[in-house]
């Protein structure tokens, strides 16, 4: 069972939303109970807090769930200093250093009235994640790395200077220095025989290996820019150019082990490949196949440079015309390597051989754009107001790169090959798109609105692979006309009949295809991906009486994906069916000048098929035994519901207590799919409970206090990656 397609990736906001009002203050609690705070706002003041959670169970998945470390953390959450040094210069200083989450941030900006500002800054926080694998319901096998901590820390260094001299033009240049460094989980995962299915069907229809190991990647990242611009208006034009330097250092490196610590033993690899099944079904699982450590690693090295110009001008009070235009040439290198070092069995044991899907990669590709705009605002009358926009793009791009292959032959295999390689390719394409965009209020209490545009790509494609230089043999010559069609449009309402009720409608359509067919006496491929979506959003806002406000919200998609490959005359299929609705209610209530209370909830029903229910059953064969082609193409289901309230009151003029609650759960598993394919529904349900007191200890400082509790079951990874326990936190604000 796939583990990542966990319910995390959604309860997660649920519960980073508990913490998150865990650690702040109120939230908000209405115009009534506003009225009835005597909390101070602090122009310049320093906030100490402290967080301590005690999570049993998985605490790698709180992590990555709760976005905060489960040793927990102290410091200063927020730091804000700001002084008039003179009448007309103004300093802000603003600063964190959180541990656990090693969030920081040291940032400074001056100001001088009438001539322009100064700001430097530095932050960076941590971000987690979670390196466990797959679990398999068949037979219960978890597959986590040895340590499931992971974790990314993002940093960021800018500086910034703007020259703003009255009726001269505004000068601004800014340099950021950002990097990402640490290791982050993978869905790239090996492949496992440990998994209980049979071996002994010969061939067998269904493979018993699955996609269980886990993986992970080392980052190391680094992106940096340097952007000048010059603003100036004159007359009824405003004119603006910006250069922009943009370099990217990226080296990441993947690690990936299919079949880990299983290795076949002598006696059935030296089998022949039919024979091999019914052998493995007689000796230890540990033993069903090769173990093979796979290591790749990724780098590029690239420089842009950019120069955008724009021109904003005011015709008269109906018409105002917008140009722009930019040019960007790109410049990048690559590197990188696939080595594979796999356990091949030998008569005296296993001997690891080291080969190479890629070896020594090094490449450089040169992109050159044109892209121009031109945009025409017209307002014929006070109700309705026009946008005409024309889009265009030019691009150019070429690139060629050169590797190895090193290949195992034999009997074992342990011979080695080595063959150089070479490919490049040559693109030129161009694009069009057109824009216009409508509001009307004409009508009482109702606005209407429409957008929409229309990408049209064309283009050709040229390239080569697997050129061999020491034979001087080509490899596949191709030339592909490409095409793509992109096709966004909305048409909505908003109707207000009265203060007391707001209704909102808005229905879309999307499309897109991307076509490449081969063309000339080096005829390339044929391919083609179609997508259609459609869909409504509706949306109520009521106010039945002045204590009570309901938003409700309904949304409706569904869609359509066609595919087809290798020839233009096989016909496309639809490959994907999907279908989504989301219901969602909100509702304030503010009984008194002392209560607020807010309560919300989220329904979705969503589905993606592709020939389930029509696949039925492929019979047998002299070769092939019979299965169920419909479970292996089953549908996937991502319902789930979320429930949230809230309840703040106001104790006395000094003391706020609030109160909250989140729930989620999912019912999408269907283990009893695991035999025949991926099951892909998640299966939890999580909760969390939140109580907290804010108090105002003296005009220049307040106390917040507050504990929870979080409960997480995901029965998706089997109960691996189930947490729960409490969380406090305390923090103190100081005017300063």
């Amino acid at each position: 069972m796939n583990a990542k397609n966990s319910p995390f990736i959604r309860s997660a906001g649920l519960l980073a939303t508990a913490i998150c009002a865990l650690q702040g203050g109120r939230l908000q609690a209405g115009d009534a109970l506003k009225q009835a705070d005597a909390f101070p706002t602090f122009d310049s003041y320093i906030k100490v807090t402290g967080y301590a959670p005690s999570i049993t169970g998985n605490k790698a998945a709180f992590q990555n769930s709760a976005l905060q470390s489960e040793n927990g953390g102290a410091g200063i959450e927020a730091l804000h200093l700001t002084k008039d040094l003179t009448k007309d210069v103004n300093v802000e200083l603003d600063g964190r250093a959180l541990t656990g989450s090693e969030d920081y941030l040291a940032q400074m900006k001056l100001t001088k009235n009438e001539v322009g500002s100064f700001e430097v800054g530095y932050k960076r926080f941590r971000t987690f994640y979670d390196g466990a694998g797959g679990f398999f319901p068949t037979n219960q096998q978890w597959m986590p790395l040895a340590n499931e901590d992971l974790h990314l820390d993002r940093a960021k260094f800018w500086v910034e200077t703007t020259i703003a001299l009255p009726d001269m033009p505004v000068f601004t240049i800014k340099y950021t220095n950002e990097l990402r460094d640490g290791q982050k989980d993978s869905t790239i995962w090996g492949g496992t025989d440990l998994t209980g299915l049979p071996f002994n069907l010969a061939p067998n229809p269904v493979n018993p290996a699955r996609k269980l190991a886990p993986s992970y990647i080392d980052v190391g990242e680094r992106h940096q820019e340097l952007e000048a611009t010059v603003r100036h208006t004159i007359n009824k034009t405003t004119v603006q150019v910006t250069y922009l330097h943009e370099e990217i250092n990226n080296l990441d490196t993947r690690y990936v082990t299919n079949f880990p610590g299983e290795v076949i033993p002598w006696s059935i690899a030296s089998l022949s490949s039919a024979a091999q099944p019914a052998a493995k079904a007689n000796v230890a699982a540990t033993n069903w196949n090769n173990q093979q450590a796979i290591t790749q690693s990724d780098g590029i090295s690239s420089k842009t440079n950019s120069l955008t110009g724009k021109a904003d001008t005011i015709i008269n009070d109906k018409l105002t015309l917008r140009l722009g235009g930019t040019y960007q040439e790109l410049n990048a290198d690559v590197t990188g390597n696939r080595l594979l070092l796999t356990s091949t069995p030998t008569a005296s044991g296993a001997t690891p051989v080291a080969t190479a899907n890629v070896a020594g990669l090094t490449g450089s590709s040169r992109i050159k754009s044109y892209t121009w705009n031109a945009d025409l605002d017209y307002a014929p009358t006070k109700d309705l107001s026009v946008k005409f926009a024309f889009r265009g793009e030019e691009e150019f791009i070429h690139g060629a790169s050169g590797y190895n292959v090193t290949a195992a032959s034999g009997t074992p295999a342990v011979t080695l090959t080595t063959t150089p390689r070479q490919d490049w390719s040559k693109v030129n394409q161009h694009s069009g798109t057109p824009v216009l965009e409508l509001r009307y209020t004409g009508i009482k209490d109702l606005a209407l609105y429409f957008t929409g545009s229309q990408r049209n790509l064309n283009g050709i494609e040229k390239d080569t692979s697997a050129f061999n230089p020491l034979t001087v043999a080509n490899g596949t010559l191709a030339n592909n006309n490409i095409s793509e069609d992109h096709g966004n449009y909305t048409l909505g309402a908003n109707w207000r009949p009265s203060s007391a009720l707001d209704v909102r409608t808005e229905l879309f359509s999307k499309h897109h295809q991307y076509e490449s067919a081969g063309f000339s006496v080096n005829l390339g491929d044929y391919y083609l991906l179609d997508s259609q979506f459609k869909g409504v959003k509706f949306t109520i806002i009521a106010k039945p009486t002045e204590l009570i406000t309901s938003t409700t919200r309904y949304i409706y998609q569904s869609g359509k994906m066609q595919v087809t490959g290798y020839l233009p005359t096989y016909p496309a299929f639809d490959s994907a069916d999907a279908k989504n609705h989301t219901f969602s209610e909100t509702v304030d209530w503010v009984p008194n000048k002392l209560v607020y209370v807010q309560a919300s909830g989220t329904l979705v029903y969503n589905t993606i098929g592709t020939i389930y229910p029509r696949a039925g059953i492929t019979v047998a064969t002299a070769t092939v035994a019979a299965y169920d082609t419909n479970n292996v193409l089953h549908d996937s289901n991502n319902n789930y519901v979320t429930l949230s309230a809230l309840v703040g009151t106001a104790v006395d003029k000094k003391t706020d207590l609030q109160l909250q609650a989140t729930y989620y759960r999912a019912d999408d598993g269907n283990p009893a799919l695991a035999a025949l394919t991926t099951p892909y529904g998640a299966a939890a349900r999580e909760y969390t409970v939140t109580a907290g007191i804010k108090h105002k200890l003296s005009n220049k400082m307040v106390v917040n206090a507050k504990v929870g509790y979080f409960d997480s079951v995901n029965d998706t990874t089997g109960g691996n990656t189930n947490f729960k326990g409490p969380v406090a936190y305390l923090s103190l604000d100081y005017a300063l």
